[in-house]
């Protein structure tokens, strides 16, 4: 694919203006430990450059854009601009902000759009112009939505959803001020004199205001968004980019905080939220903007796609109605750090720094565990000889710790919370834990009843990216357990008998495309599993070279599926890919304690701090020489006494003495830690693998269950391929990614 002429829809090109000229195919920042051909110098800017600012040229919606103008060689002022022939040149002036020449075009029409710049008295300024596509406020930008969709705005505050059509709704506003006591109050006048009990913040920069907050909530991309700002009523925001606007004024401190909600669920909705739940104090009383979509939840729908796709429009909502954020950081813990992590590496540059917290690497990596707990509970309760596998045996198999109170005290998680979530992943009709209960019963997929019914496995979730099968016209199932040896480690280790590994590894079986567990392993299939690496679904290594804080509270004895082990599969992910993990800091709790505001300005003080590094250094390199010396590794005890402490798998570290690492299913059978294998490659059984001996017969046994060979966790997954550079994949139908260059340079 050609790469688009221009795109860059954040506030970092800015500083790489020279690179994004017309002509340019892009300015992404390398990562410096990468191999390959060395990067050409960049030529010579265009005497005149027209650039997109708040989307990506190919994905403006709503009929408008904001747009920069930088020429070289000739003053601002003489210049003609035009959108589809039409003079648009009055829209444009200077943000005071930020210096730049930009301007608010509207009235484009849906589709391709042209904008062309030129001389108004004919001197010599060569031409400049810049294509626009401009697409409905209701997305399928990178891609067709989930049908069904169930609109819910009645629930959201916004009134009854259409009667037909795809979802939206007009925007509201809702005014909210700070009291002296510490909460939130609806702020019912918005004249002066404002309520006696209004409480004032100061910013970062130091700006003492007001602490009242505009809310404004309305419908793009078929979710729920929501902006929180901090706002005057009496003189309110409004049409920042005309001549005669309100921008922003002090409450403001130029920076976007961007949270991320957890779940796991098959989507087809909205989703539905209060307006209230966009009043984020800890960001808000420092000056940051608070935005983001209900699809922004993974219990909304488990599709990092339209994720992806909902916060670049929510960003260009933002950016057009209130000005250009200097910064964008996300946050969210469980499901929200998978989009974090996701976002971050396949649609580089919508997010400059993430604070992922309880994290897991991605969302469908993790299913080969998940799935397998399902399996493990169903041998040891239904199979096993009763009374062999209590908690405190399982764990030799599972990897997990055995929860020491509560109800599932002396039980793994893996027998009680992960098998149960499986349902989440192959469970097609979506019975345990799958559909929201907006979702008509009658539209569910039933094998007999509805079989082109919506499906509620995580791989239907993800169609867009990983293809259908022709044979079933499913999405592509990417669940694999062929060649696993379950409980290898623990027979290595002499906890379970050469009987025991056996008979489990022969009875485990596997899981059909609908859920069931069925007598023979699964095949995970080959083309969605190779798409979900060409596509950046698994994350591995390359664009996650941004600025991350990872935060845990300690939950492997609770069981709680948000076990430690998951921290060190992102970080292993950065290790093998990139070469370091110098760019990550982690941070390890006890429950009860919170470092959120802690990250998020950590997180500003590092990203002001690349953003003043002028150095031709990589965007790579900027990162890892500007983290703030006080950003630093490490784990708080139960008094919160801070222990600085690089991540270590070592068990006698500090950190792990306070917090022990535990393991999952597939690290037992010998896998990495950094659980980025989908489908292993297989070697033939060799009895030098084994620390134990196996009588003639069970070698027989042995090889009859393997008899394509087991796991060689040394190779590659099958399928493996690293999603490299800073391309952006819209799909023109399920399993047919089009590379987008979307321009997302960095320092």
């Amino acid at each position: 694919m050609p790469r688009e002429k221009e795109g860059s829809h954040n506030r970092r090109h800015a500083s790489c203006a020279a690179l994004l000229m017309l002509l340019l195919g892009g300015c992404g920042g390398g990562d410096s430990t990468a191999t390959g051909p060395s990067t050409p110098e960049p030529a010579a800017p265009a005497p005149v450059q027209v650039l997109a600012v708040s989307s990506p040229s190919f994905a403006v919606s709503g009929g408008d854009a904001l747009v920069e103008v930088v020429s070289s060689t000739a003053p601002i002022q003489s210049l003609l601009i035009k959108a589809n022939g039409r003079d648009v040149t009055s829209a444009f002036s200077a943000d005071a902000r930020t210096g730049r020449m930009v301007g608010l075009v509207d009235g484009l029409n849906l589709g391709e759009n042209t904008l062309t710049v030129e001389s108004k008295d004919g001197s010599a300024v060569i031409p400049a112009s810049l294509a626009l596509t401009n697409h409905p406020t209701t997305g399928e930008i990178f891609g067709a939505h989930q049908r069904p969709w169930v609109c819910e705005t009645l629930a959201s505050g916004l009134g009854p959803p259409p009667a037909q059509g795809p979802c939206e709704a007009p925007s509201v506003l809702a005014w909210y001020y700070r009291t002296t006591a510490g909460h939130f109050s609806p702020l019912t006048s918005l004249s002066k004199p404002y309520p006696t009990d209004l409480a004032q913040t100061t910013t970062t920069e130091g700006k003492t205001v007001d602490y009242i907050v505009r809310v404004e909530s309305g419908v793009v991309n078929e979710s729920i968004y929501r902006i929180a700002i901090i706002d005057d009523p009496a003189q309110p925001i409004s049409n920042p980019w005309s001549a005669g606007g309100k921008k922003p004024g002090d409450g403001w401190n130029g920076k976007l905080s961007y949270p991320f909600q957890g779940g796991l669920s098959p989507g087809y909705r909205s989703g539905r939220d209060s307006v209230t739940s966009a009043l984020d104090h800890e960001a808000l009383k420092n000056g940051f903007a608070v935005a983001y979509g209900t699809r922004n939840a993974y219990g909304t729908g488990s599709d990092d796609v339209v994720s992806a796709e909902t916060v670049m429009m929510v960003k260009e909502r933002f950016t057009e109605h209130y000005g250009i954020p200097k910064f964008t950081i996300g946050s969210g813990g469980s499901g929200g750090a998978m989009q974090q992590h996701l976002i971050a590496h396949g649609y580089p540059g919508l997010l400059d720094a993430i604070n992922p917290d309880r994290s897991y690497p991605d969302g469908l990596s993790i299913g080969a565990d998940v799935i397998d707990c399902h399996l493990l509970s169903n041998y040891f309760n239904t199979m096993a000889v009763p009374g062999a596998w209590p908690g405190s045996r399982r764990t030799n198999v599972d990897g997990y710790a055995v929860a020491t109170s509560g109800s599932s005290a002396g039980s793994t998680v893996c027998q009680t919370g992960w098998s149960r979530i499986a349902e989440s992943f192959q469970e097609a009709e979506g019975l345990v834990r799958g559909f929201d209960a907006v979702v008509p019963v009658g539209l569910r997929y039933h094998p007999v009843t509805n079989p082109t019914g919506a499906r509620a496995t995580v791989w239907d979730s993800n169609v867009l990216s990983l293809g259908k099968d022709p044979l079933t016209g499913f999405a592509r199932t990417l669940y694999d357990n062929v060649g696993v040896q379950y409980g290898l480690q623990a027979l290595n280790a002499g906890q379970i008998t050469t009987a025991e590994f056996l008979d489990l590894n022969e009875r485990i079986g596997g899981r059909d495309s609908d859920g069931n567990i069925i007598a023979a392993r699964s095949n995970g299939d080959p083309t969605g599993i190779a798409n979900a690496y060409r596509y950046g679904r698994v994350t591995l290594g390359s664009n996650l070279t941004l600025p991350i804080i990872q935060t845990r509270n300690y939950r492997d004895f609770n069981n709680d599926i948000h076990t430690r082990e998951r921290s060190f599969a992102s970080l292993e992910r950065l290790k093998m890919f990139n070469g370091t993990t110098d760019n990550l800091v982690m941070w390890t709790l006890p429950l009860g304690q919170s470092v959120t505001e802690q990250a998020l300005l950590g997180l500003d003080q590092w990203l002001e701090r690349i953003a003043e590094d002028k150095s031709t250094k990589s965007y790579a390199e900027k990162v890892i020489a500007n983290k703030p010396p006080t950003l630093k590794s490490g784990c708080w005890d139960a008094a919160g006494v801070k222990l600085d402490e690089e991540p270590t798998l070592n068990p006698n570290a500090a950190c792990n003495q306070l917090y022990p690492v535990h393991a999952n299913v597939r690290m037992k059978a010998g896998g990495p830690v950094s659980g980025h294998i989908m489908k292993c490659q297989l070697k033939p059984v060799n009895l030098q693998d084994y620390a134990v001996s196996f009588t003639t017969a069970e070698i027989v046994q042995l090889q009859a269950i393997f008899p394509q060979g087991v796991c060689d966790w040394t190779k590659p997954g099958v399928g493996q391929s690293e999603a490299k550079g800073e391309s952006w994949f819209t799909y023109a139908a399920a399993g047919e990614g089009v590379s987008r260059q979307a321009l997302v340079p960095r320092r």
